[in-house]
């Protein structure tokens, strides 16, 4: 169980910046093009699923069993960071309902679908 912890804390490790270094790349490519919600949000997904299937592959290679399962709660627990961190950076959530939902039906299934293929 140790080890887990151990793979789980470098795979959010992982994740966590590859997440801010493609999102300071979008930043980047927004500021010099001008796009607006409607180009960047899809990139955001975009960059949601990658950051969350690559930590999760990598997290659940060095699982047992049951890889989607270990993939599934990887994605689980970075949505949570996730929030963390929206949390104190913003000192409020400020996205919608919908908004949260669809952001952790991204982190979950990209999450189990690492795992899967781990």
């Amino acid at each position: 169980m140790k080890q887990n912890s151990i793979y789980l804390l470098k795979g959010l490790l992982f994740s966590l910046v590859l997440f801010a270094a493609l999102f300071f790349f979008l930043a980047f490519l927004m500021y010099q093009n001008g796009w607006g919600e409607s180009v960047m949000l899809p990139l955001i997904y975009v960059t949601i699923c990658l950051s969350s299937f690559l930590g999760s592959f990598y997290f659940s290679k060095h699982a047992p069993a049951r890889r989607f399962l270990w993939g599934l709660l990887f994605g689980a627990a970075f949505f949570v960071v996730y929030l963390l961190v929206l949390l104190l950076a913003n000192g409020t959530l400020g996205l919608g309902i919908d908004r949260i939902f669809t952001y952790l039906a991204f982190f979950l299934i990209s999450g189990m679908a690492g795992g899967m293929l781990s």
